[in-house]
């Protein structure tokens, strides 16, 4: 599935097909799978990236 996003939230870089999680029913991506799993296991405890996604879908989507 294709990402909501095209860089990294963390470094900038572009994201990378191996290094997708899923957020509130999205994909979203990150550049390198250590950051993607850890998001995927403490989305809480990551509020720039979930601040990130949350502007992002509610752009896109108006959610």
């Amino acid at each position: 599935m294709e990402p909501i996003n095209k860089f990294c939230p963390r470094s900038g870089k572009p994201v990378k097909p191996d290094s997708l999680a899923e957020y509130r029913g999205y994909t979203v991506g990150f550049c390198n799978p250590g950051c993607s799993s850890d998001f995927a296991k403490n989305s809480e405890e990551c509020p720039n990236d979930t601040q990130y996604f949350n502007v992002l879908i509610k752009e896109k989507y108006g959610k």
